[in-house]
């Protein structure tokens, strides 16, 4: 993985003396964080890769929960429950779902839809015939999620007039000790614990990710193994060095000049997921109310996810001639061993002539290269980050940096990126509701 910022100069020179020693030392708690090797704090999350208790939890509960007759695994939650082990599965596996067969579908269940659950229900269910073949993976980092709760309830309905003995067949993923843990103990259902200094928005690389992950079949070991070997460059005490503290100051400048939109935009459309996840993490951690002295702010900037090349067909003109309040971060993969020839005998050959002989990756190349071109000459400042290739060791590599990235950008921007009173302000609101209907 690559982080490319084309002017360094004006990076740098918006790094003023107080930010360069904010950061700085901020640099020095992370790495006092890292030593600890332990969740005492809210920075935490930066240890999972390299914690093999949770490692070894998670890969004893497949051994007895996991058996070649497993065809699908049902993954329930929302948000940081969900959004990072999408993220992975679409990014490495989604565009194979179409004509698969040899391994199991992993299907999420986040909001309360009624289309999506009516499917599942009368058209997937209904072909199990034993418990082998299902696992339910119910994720709530609160262990009070309504979302999560009703599709659980609606699903374990659903799948116990099949297997009687569903709870077999289930795993909850939780906060040790919450209402959501003991009530699964109770019923004899398997659990394994999220960190309770860990946020959802920060959990991929604990059991939330990485037990569905490898229940499917996917090397987690390399999405470690990326995250771990990221890590000292986010932690680098040398600005220079330090490809995380690059990246938000970047993005917090821009919040300064109220350029507030943050566009993602992969050039690898089985990527949109991972711009998804990274949407929830920049959104939850620094679009904030207050900052950390309690004045009203209401910071952060707005992040969004674009396509290429289909999104230039749709946005493109907004981006180019609209108004300059974005900050791009083009995402996309190096790896071109999969490449398509255009043929040279064509069925069209007289129409845009110049793709004869060419690639899928000629193409794709010069489309991204003719857009950072167009930006550069409207003046509009992005920065690339560059894959290896779409696999499991960039995909953990990338999370960890952005993970990290955010909370460097918290700083910056004065906020807390740990928490979200927000939210749990419509959580409140909708459990009143319900209560009182």
């Amino acid at each position: 993985m690559k982080l490319i910022i084309e002017n360094k100069n004006e990076t740098n020179s918006s790094l003023t003396s107080e930010k360069a020693q904010l950061v700085t030392e901020y640099s020095k708690t992370l790495r006092e964080v890292a030593d600890s090797n332990n969740y005492e704090h809210d920075e935490a999350s930066l240890n999972l890769a390299f914690d093999d208790d949770i490692l070894h939890q998670v890969q004893t509960l497949v051994s007895q929960k996991v058996t070649p007759a497993l065809t699908y695994i049902f993954v329930v939650g929302i948000g940081g429950s969900n959004l990072g082990t999408k993220a992975i599965y679409d990014a490495l596996y989604a565009p194979y779902d179409i004509v698969q067969t040899k391994r199991p579908k992993m299907l999420f269940v986040d909001t309360a839809n009624d289309v999506f659950l009516r499917l599942y229900c009368t058209e997937i269910i209904p072909n199990i015939s034993k418990a082998e073949e299902v696992l339910v993976v119910t994720i709530s980092k609160s262990g009070g999620t309504t979302e999560t709760l009703a599709n659980t309830e609606i699903i374990l309905s659903a799948l116990k007039h099949r297997i009687p003995d569903i709870n077999n067949r289930t795993v909850v993923i939780t906060d040790e000790g919450s209402a959501y843990w003991n009530a699964a103990e109770e019923k004899n259902i398997s659990c394994l614990a999220i960190p309770k200094k860990v946020g959802g928005r920060y959990s991929v690389l604990s059991a939330v990710g990485l037990f569905p992950l490898l229940a499917f079949g996917m090397d987690i070991t390399a999405l470690r193994a990326g995250a771990r070997d990221i890590r000292p460059y986010c932690l680098n005490t040398d600005i220079e060095d330090n490809i995380a503290i690059k990246s938000a100051t970047l993005l917090a400048d821009s919040a300064g000049q109220r350029k507030t939109i943050n566009d993602n935009f992969v050039f690898n459309s089985e990527l949109e997921s991972l711009g998804k996840w990274y949407r929830q993490l920049m959104g939850e951690s620094v679009g904030k109310e207050k900052n950390t002295m309690g004045e009203v702010i209401n910071a952060g900037l707005t992040p969004t996810v674009s396509v290429g090349s289909t999104d230039l067909h749709s946005v493109g003109q907004l981006y180019l001639g609209g108004p300059k309040d974005k900050i791009t971060t083009f995402i996309y993969s190096t790896d071109i061993s999969k490449s398509l020839d255009i043929p040279t005998e064509r069925i069209f050959p007289t129409i845009v002539g110049m793709i004869t002989g060419k690639n899928t990756n000629h193409i794709m190349k010069a489309i991204l290269g003719g857009v950072k071109e167009a930006y550069r000459k409207q003046e509009l400042p992005f920065m690339e980050v560059q894959l290896e290739g779409i696999t499991p060791y960039e995909l953990g590599a990338f999370m960890q940096f952005k993970m990290i990235e955010m909370m460097y950008l918290g700083k910056l921007l004065h906020v807390n990126p740990f928490d979200q009173p927000n939210v749990e302000s419509y959580k409140v609101e909708t459990k009143r509701i319900l209560e009182a209907s």
